[in-house]
């Protein structure tokens, strides 16, 4: 009870430490609520506007930290400005909001986590006390903990309040006053309650204070849970030794999960583990570390297998720089002696800033592997005189595809001789640039027994549709019941349109998906226009409108519709 009466004079305090931060939330949730309650599309109209606002929180909050454990204030002061700097920096070198592309998206990630990696570690930067660096990272587990509980129900509580007062006076708030109230509590309260928590006292706390239900935690969920991954992985190498074949992907993933897990564990039980009574945290280091070794040789071939065969896309970058680090990490903690464990973090954030910059990064890695692979495969078609296996185009479209959606494609243009700018769909690139160099002749034997799906979506719906010239609108789809008055079939060629018992109209629908195909390899390359059809006969007037349709056909001649969802406009006869 004492800590909600100690809680405005701890917000107070709050905004007198942190006043560039919780004026940058302050005016970012207000600029996020405007924006929403603004129009449609929010988000793509202001990426780049919501992206350096989400950034901005966790990199200030960390420079604060920074700044205060620093000798020379100047200092300090100069890295909070680099870092606002830098901010802006970032903001105006962002793509178009309608230009915005996975590495847009990637690099942003990248630095919103790098941010949160910031405030693990910034007190302690420049000096290290394994006690005070564990008292740390509890009281900002316990902030974020405290503040997130405290904000979620504060939301409960104001939106059940604002129930109320709708159903109890009959008065009308706009539902969009529950979004904004969301945000207010996301952004403003859950930041104040969680700055509110810090003491500006972190070192020389002298006593760790380690509680019944951590120690629980420790000893009865995340080390059993830690062990049993072990077995598993372990039990899959020795699987992979007797059949020897080569690891799956996936495998590397889950080994470096559970280094970082492992990781997480041991800066836990540090300070204590050498006088705990229990005999698995007093030896889990080393052994853990002793027990990563021989996973690492099946990491390495698990990735060295993928990069071989398809050269380096930024997940296999960031999976590869990942594994160095792990690597890296466990020789450090078993080799050095001070064993300086803030470097787990440091290293981190300087590996997450080195990976999306410079030539080094994982985009410029990842596009000049393709692009190499790429140019490798255009010289082995020998401008389309020698066919390419099965594997070969396979890897051809995957490639292409990949640079199509980093916009990417015209670094290819002088092994391949002339423009891509013709590319515009990022499905169907590799299909059209392999139609290009190959002319009319087959650039691969299709195999007469596959089936050959295809889909179309047109993801523009629009609240108001005009009915002009028209009695009604309706909705139907394939999955329509004959419960309902309106209802689709499909007999033989033919999209049926049923009303109760009665038929209003049929269409050859088939023939026409068959007529695209023959033009598009991808049905969402053909105009939303080509998916609208005009029909009229005895019962009345209809305009049928594909929303969406999905099948397969084998030997490019048999198809088979599985889902269609239609618009259905219907003008009947006036009798």
């Amino acid at each position: 009870m004492s800590y909600f009466k100690e809680l405005p004079s701890k917000m107070k305090v709050a905004f007198m430490r942190f006043p560039i931060t919780l004026l940058w939330v302050i005016l970012g949730s207000f600029f996020t609520i405007y924006i929403i309650n603004d129009g449609y599309n929010w988000f793509d109209n202001y990426f780049s506007e919501l992206t350096v606002l989400s950034i901005g929180v966790s990199w200030l909050i960390g420079a604060r930290f920074l700044k205060e454990n620093l000798q020379n204030k100047i200092i300090g002061w100069l890295i909070k400005s680099l870092i606002l700097i830098g901010l802006f920096i970032f903001y105006i070198t962002l793509p178009n909001n309608d230009d915005a592309n996975s590495i847009s998206y990637t690099r942003s990630f990248i630095l919103l986590l790098a941010g949160h990696i910031f405030v693990f570690f910034a007190p302690f930067a420049t000096r290290w006390n394994k006690i005070d660096y564990w008292n740390y990272l509890k009281l900002i587990i316990t902030a974020i903990g405290r503040s997130a509980l405290f904000s979620i129900i504060m939301y409960a509580g104001l939106s059940l309040a604002l129930l109320a007062i709708e159903n109890l006076f009959s008065i009308n708030f706009s539902s969009k006053i529950y979004g904004d109230l969301f945000i207010i509590c996301l952004g403003i309260v859950n930041t104040f309650i969680y700055l509110s928590d810090f003491p500006k006292q972190i070192h020389h706390t002298q006593e760790i204070h380690y509680s019944k239900a951590l120690d629980v935690l420790l000893k009865y969920i995340l080390i059993p849970i830690l062990l049993l991954y072990l077995v598993i992985v372990y039990a899959y190498s020795i699987k992979i030794i007797i059949t020897w074949e080569l690891p799956q992907g996936w495998v590397s993933y889950l080994i470096t999960i559970l280094s970082i897990v492992g990781f997480i564990i041991h800066l836990i039980i540090e300070p204590i583990r050498e006088k705990h009574p229990n005999l698995i945290i007093r030896k889990f280091y080393p052994v853990f570390y002793f027990l990563l070794f021989p996973l690492f040789i099946l990491l390495f071939i698990a990735i060295y297998t993928r990069v071989n065969d398809y050269g380096f896309t930024e997940n296999r970058y960031f999976l590869s720089v990942l594994t160095a680090w792990i690597i890296g990490i466990t020789l450090y903690v078993l080799l050095s002696k001070k064993k300086v464990l803030s470097i787990l973090p440091i290293s981190l954030f300087l590996l997450c800033l080195i990976s999306i910059y410079g030539p080094w990064s994982a985009h410029q890695v990842s596009i000049k592997s393709q692009v190499n692979r790429l140019s490798e495969l255009i010289l082995k078609t020998d401008k389309g005189e020698h066919i390419l296996s099965e594997e070969e185009v396979n890897q051809f479209k995957s490639s292409t595809r990949f640079l199509k959606e980093k916009d990417k494609l015209y670094l290819l243009e002088n092994n391949l001789g002339f423009s891509t700018s013709y590319i515009e769909n990022t499905y169907s690139a590799g299909s059209k640039l392999l139609d290009s160099i190959y002319g009319n002749k087959a650039y691969k034997l299709p195999n007469t027994n596959d089936y050959l799906s295809f889909y179309y979506n047109d993801f523009t719906y629009n609240e108001e549709l005009n009915v002009q010239g028209y009695d009604k609108l309706v909705i139907v789809n394939t999955s329509n019941t004959r419960d309902e008055k309106y209802f689709l079939d499909i007999k033989e060629d033919f999209i049926i349109l049923n009303y109760s018992d009665s038929e209003l109209f049929r269409y050859n629908i088939i023939e026409d998906i068959k007529a695209k195909l023959k033009v598009h390899s991808n049905l969402n390359e053909a105009s939303k226009e080509s998916f609208e059809y005009e029909i009229t006969n005895d019962i009345g007037k209809f305009k049928f409108i594909i929303k969406s349709i999905n099948g397969s056909r084998k030997n490019n001649k048999a198809l088979e519709i599985y889902n269609l969802k239609a618009y259905v406009f219907i003008s009947y006869k006036k009798f």
